[in-house]
């Protein structure tokens, strides 16, 4: 059977004819997004080769996905909008994606302290502080990384997540086991940062440590989810996503790059 015949009036108005057509409905096409996104990811940080380059390029990519994969209600749908964008939303927002990273790091100090299990040292490793900080001050280490941090991945990562899965698997299931899948994935995603590693006798897994950061990673989805709920917005979880990221990395220079 077709499926763009068999789709529902929701999905034809969601998702380009195209995409219903060639994968299938809203939530399958999302899926195989995340798929190539997650393995762009992952090639680019686990290759022999430097392709920093090609993160770069996924990354700019997904602030495209609305447009090649969306109608123009679809983009509507998932909060590309300015509705319940206002002074309020943001700033209460990006508090809240503050207090996350607090958790986040401070969690990861208490109970895993000095060990490799720390997700902490998994980002201190990822940023190269130990190579950098003999090169820059603290402050200009955070400044090299800070725009990446608040424009990157918070604007592409929400597009994906919050905006393209939420919705789709809202369309076809319901709101709160959307919000399970959309946060899960973004858990499952950092697998690259934390719980996976490479050296030369292959690959490794932290398996307790990488199911706690995905956990954890799962709530802080969750989070960022509410933020787009109760502004109706994708903005203020854009917001919440940046505040995370630069408290991260404030906290990570402060502890490892003095």
């Amino acid at each position: 059977m077709d499926s763009r015949a068999a789709a529902t009036p929701q999905q034809s108005s969601f998702l380009k004819p195209f995409w219903l057509a060639f994968i299938g409905p809203p939530w399958v096409v999302s899926l195989a997004v995340f798929g190539v996104v997650a393995g762009v990811r992952f090639v680019a940080v686990f290759s022999p080769y430097p392709l920093q380059e090609l993160f770069f390029l996924q990354s700019v990519a997904m602030w495209a996905l609305p447009f090649i994969f969306l109608t123009e209600s679809g983009r509507r749908q998932i909060g590309l909008v300015q509705r319940g964008l206002n002074a309020t939303s943001i700033s209460l927002s990006f508090f809240a994606g503050a207090i996350c990273a607090l958790a986040f790091f401070a969690i990861g100090m208490a109970v895993y302290a000095n060990s490799p299990d720390n997700w902490c040292f998994s980002i201190r490793n990822y940023l190269h502080f130990e190579e950098m900080r003999g090169l820059m001050s603290p402050l200009s280490l955070f400044a090299l990384y800070a725009l990446p941090a608040i424009s990157l991945n918070p604007v592409g990562e929400e597009i994906l997540f919050r905006g393209f899965i939420q919705q789709s698997f809202s369309l076809r299931f319901n709101p709160a086991f959307a919000t399970l899948v959309s946060s899960l994935l973004f858990g499952l995603i950092y697998l690259y940062l934390h719980g996976i590693s490479y050296d030369g006798s292959g690959f490794h897994l932290r398996a307790a440590s990488a199911a706690f950061a995905i956990f954890l990673m799962t709530c802080v989805g969750a989070v960022f989810t509410l933020c787009r709920t109760l502004s109706g917005s994708l903005w203020p979880a854009m917001a919440a996503h940046a505040a995370f990221n630069l408290t991260v990395l404030a906290l990570a220079i402060h502890q490892f790059a003095r």
